[in-house]
């Protein structure tokens, strides 16, 4: 080969790896580190000033929409049609969807053709039957929905519950809530309030178009602050409907009362899903309404942009190898982001959120080796108690702590001690008065009231309150298929661990059989009919529903033939001693 020719090839060669080395390094090289600057953090005053958002009003949004803002913490929507009206949400008890209809009929009195829930959440379906009475209307949902009802009311109420009580500050007088940052207050649980709940009876899985009183509705899954989120488009009005997916405050891209995971990703695409849409008016379900093609596509952009920047940020830290404590120290909201009165934390934050973007992708583990097996707590505390000298040096140094203004520090101090000496007066009084300090320093409500109601349930006369008791209206309307999955959570292996029982379920009202078997701490349940059952139970769906929730005493029911028996009462009192403690 001519050397000319290999030299030249040479050159090329070079040339070709060069060239992207040097692009690489025209990126790394010219670009400049630019600070990030922080947004301005707001105070508990600025809670305050919140507070008008939600002031009593329904707002006429465009010729026959309207939006009743500030009776519940969730919005309700009017639509009226020629003959007939649509209702979006329907706030979360009987009593203030009687208030916000009893508004509505005024404005229009048409029966209600169609009800439309933007998702599961209470706080928009528990006003349902109101909405619905004399009128018999459908009631559209995502396929999801009634699974996600049944699992609120059934296997995770009791926790869900707790959560919700602290974090909604219903432990709390009502004259110490401010607002709940996407309304007023949760109306759920206060004051004797009743749950309206019915479930959908006409769902989708991707898009759904129909007509209403001459209103022709779409009806898009946009998965988001839930997995069964939709969002309402009306063509015809430009309005728009996002459900939770949008509202002024930053968004619970986590809560902290507990939720599945909830991916922010999908929840960009939903929102560029609406934005693409061009709407002339949007209105939320949370906060009030705007109007303006242009204002809303800015906003919803500036929205979407901070959902993305938290989510690509974690994404990006989890690839340097930060585990999701260091990340949620880290990751900061740009000013031009952050200082959007549409991204101010007076729902979640940036921390919350990174963490839970880190669990959705990695799980619980860390990374950190030493967290893959940790000392059970109570050893921990030993140990730690022992570092620094005995359980009385730990408390004079979470007290001093405390005096210092060190609030969580003696707060996290007090985990220690209480794991040691359980119930301790001095040390609870200490914990007490670390959660209202911290509290009082909160202007984002949801963990403001976390820490006032954790202060107050402290309290020896405190009161637990079951926000989501269901009655007995609610409960007719539970799956019993749903009831049995609750059956299996509940189950006490120290109960039960010695027990193989086989039971078999006859409901005479609806003709459905499920086998239960109780097989040393496992339940397991199938909807039909396996020989070999020692005990055969017949009833209604709604009793035995009635007797699992508590609303009706098992004991009270075998007596007066409720529950009719055939077999051994011992193995039935036996399987459901297995199931309380």
């Amino acid at each position: 080969m001519d050397e000319s020719f290999k030299h030249r090839e040479l050159e090329n060669l070079n040339m070709k790896q060069l060239i992207p080395s040097l692009f690489v390094l025209m990126i790394v090289g010219c670009s400049d580190s630019i600070p990030i600057e922080a947004s301005d953090t707001p105070s508990p005053d600025d809670l305050v000033a919140h507070s008008e958002e939600f002031r009593k009003e329904v707002i006429e949004v465009t010729d026959g929409v309207h939006v009743a803002v500030g009776y519940a913490l969730a919005n309700a929507i009017l639509v009226e049609g020629d003959n007939s009206n649509i209702i979006i949400d329907t706030t979360g008890t009987i009593e203030t969807a009687e208030e916000v209809k009893k508004l509505f009929d005024e404005i229009n009195s048409n029966p209600v053709g169609a009800i439309i829930y933007t998702h599961n959440h209470a706080d928009h379906t528990y006003g349902a039957t109101v909405f619905a009475e004399g009128s018999n209307p459908e009631i559209y949902a995502h396929s999801s929905t009634g699974e996600y009802l049944s699992r609120v009311i059934g296997i995770l109420r009791p926790i869900i519950s707790s959560r919700s009580n602290r974090m909604f500050g219903n432990a709390l007088p009502k004259e110490e809530v401010e607002n709940n940052g996407i309304g007023p207050f949760l109306e759920i649980g206060r004051d004797g309030r009743r749950p309206g709940l019915l479930y959908p009876t006409k769902t989708f899985d991707d898009k759904l178009k129909f007509e209403v009183g001459g209103i022709e509705i779409e009806l898009f899954h946009a998965p988001g602050e839930t997995n069964d989120q939709l969002f309402v488009w009306i063509p015809e009005k430009k309005a728009l409907f996002p459900g939770d997916n949008f509202y002024k405050t930053f968004p619970n891209l986590y809560t902290i009362r507990g939720t599945p995971y909830r991916d922010l990703a999908g929840w960009v695409n939903s929102i560029d899903m609406m934005r693409y849409l061009e709407p002339e008016y949007l209105i939320p379900s949370h906060t009030k309404p705007l109007e303006g093609r242009a204002n809303i596509y800015n906003k919803l952009t500036t929205y979407r942009d901070g959902i993305q920047y938290v989510h690509d940020q974690t994404v990006r830290l989890m690839n340097l190898g930060l585990g999701p404590d260091e990340i949620a120290e880290k990751l900061i909201l740009p000013k031009h982001l952050g200082d959007s009165p549409f991204l101010k934390e007076f729902y979640g934050t940036p921390a919350w959120s990174a963490k839970n973007v880190f669990s959705g992708y990695l799980g619980w583990f860390d990374g950190n080796p030493s967290t893959l097996k940790p000392l059970p707590k109570k050893e921990e505390a030993e140990n730690f108690i022992k570092l620094v000298g005995g359980w009385d040096n730990l408390f004079e140094i979470a007290e001093n702590s405390y005096m210092e203004g060190g609030f969580q520090w003696a707060l996290q101090l007090t985990d220690y001690l209480l794991r040691l000496r359980p119930n301790d007066e001095k040390t609870e009084l200490l914990r007490q008065s670390c959660l209202i300090a911290l509290g009082n320093q909160e202007s984002n409500p949801n963990s403001r009231y976390y820490y006032l109601s954790s202060a107050a349930q402290l309290d020896k006369d405190y009161q637990e309150n079951d926000i989501l008791l269901p009655d007995i209206e609610v409960i007719k309307k539970y799956p019993i298929e749903s009831m049995m999955d609750t059956l299996k959570v509940n189950v006490i292996p120290e109960k039960s661990l010695d027990k193989n029982i086989q039971l078999l379920f006859t409901f005479t009202d609806s003709s459905k059989v499920f086998s239960i078997f109780l097989r040393k701490g496992v339940l397991e349940v199938q909807p039909f009919l396996i020989s070999g059952s020692s005990v055969q139970i017949t009833s209604k769906e709604e009793d035995l529903k009635a007797i699992l929730s508590g609303i009706k005493s098992l004991p009270i029911s075998l007596v007066n033939g409720t529950l009719d028996i055939e077999g051994s009462r011992t193995d039935l009192l036996s399987f459901f001693a297995s199931l309380r403690n």
